[in-house]
């Protein structure tokens, strides 16, 4: 697949479309209303790709998705979205999403198992 160069007014629109989605959605979940904020960094993630958004920048919805799934105790969703996020990501962004990516593994006890060496 062929992605085109967003034209940069396109991309202004949507870059300011997304901080007032992710405005609006980090206040749902101060909030407590975490399935209203999953429903609006959803919508808000997939009209981000249904426009072209860069999948660099994808981060900015994983985040805040990713925690307000945990928060719902949807943790399997949270880590599928974190795993698949990781394909697309380089440098920082990459950096923010494995890590959030660890800590969801630590609390669903990844790490509390100790290797069977066999002896």
């Amino acid at each position: 697949m062929v992605r085109t160069m967003l034209i940069p007014q396109k991309l202004a629109r949507l870059r300011q479309a997304r901080e007032q989605i992710l405005h609006e959605g980090q206040l749902q979940i101060s909030r407590g209303r975490y399935p209203e904020a999953e429903a609006i960094l959803n919508k808000g993630l997939a009209d981000w790709r249904r426009e072209g958004g860069p999948k660099e920048e994808e981060h900015l919805f994983i985040l805040p998705l990713g925690k307000s799934l945990e928060l719902q105790r949807k943790k399997v969703e949270a880590y599928e979205l974190y795993l698949k996020a990781l394909n697309n990501l380089t440098g920082a962004a990459y950096d923010e999403v494995y890590d959030q990516f660890l800590y969801l593994n630590q609390s669903m006890g990844a790490f509390d198992k100790k290797p069977d060496y066999g002896y």
